[in-house]
């Protein structure tokens, strides 16, 4: 069985597409694959979404908006994952596709069409039990070393207890990785129509600090 973190900035346009790859790679393979979107914040990705010298109250209040965002997906996963996922999805496509602004009125909307419990939703989305979410995330990120959105941690649980860190998650990076885990051949699953195979991806194997991982 794969097993997939994807880290992602709960707005961004790269990250929509890495998690399309990844549902897309467990619609195709055989194999179960248990895959999670973990919410990144960091600063890091707050000054690449800011454009000249942002100010401290810029940052700030773009820290405030991607802050709001998270909460409102971890609120949203709490009403089942299949639900958060669709939440996450709807919310970025609002947002990168429609380029609507993110705000309490929008989540709002997107989750009456994610068909959740509006009462309970806007409760969780204030709740300590987000925010402790939001912090267990960041302390897994920091386990994991990861630093940026859209870099997935990939584990074959049939083989190892050592991940895979791919930096940047495309459709071929994700078969390379299922080939070399002899998991399914990169020839199968990139026989799709209109496929372009000139996506490429960096990878490095990496060690973790986490009591069931080991180095490599």
């Amino acid at each position: 069985m794969l097993e997939v973190y994807l880290f992602v900035n709960p707005l961004g346009a790269r990250c929509m597409r890495s998690e399309r790859n990844i549902m897309r790679l467990a619609d195709h393979l055989n194999s179960k694959v248990s895959f999670q979107f973990v919410p990144l914040l960091n600063q890091q990705i707050v000054g690449q979404s800011l454009s000249g010298r942002p100010t401290l109250a810029e940052r700030n209040a773009r820290f405030n908006i991607y802050y709001e965002a998270i909460l409102a997906y971890k609120a949203a996963l709490f009403q089942g994952k299949r639900k958060g996922r669709k939440f996450l999805l709807n919310m970025q496509k609002a947002v990168v596709d429609d380029h609507e602004q993110f705000s309490q009125e929008l989540a709002l909307s997107l989750a009456k069409d994610c068909r959740l419990d509006l009462d309970m939703f806007k409760e969780d989305c204030q709740s300590d039990l987000a925010k402790q979410a939001f912090q267990t995330d960041q302390k897994l990120a920091a386990e994991m070393k990861i630093e940026q959105s859209s870099s997935a941690v990939i584990f074959n649980c049939d083989v190892s207890e050592c991940g895979l860190l791919l930096d940047d998650v495309t459709y071929e990076s994700l078969c390379d990785v299922c080939e070399s885990q002899g998991v399914a051949t990169k020839e199968m699953l990139m026989a799709e129509p209109n496929y372009p195979s000139t996506e490429q991806a960096t990878s490095t194997m990496l060690g973790l600090n986490h009591p069931h991982l080991h180095v490599l």
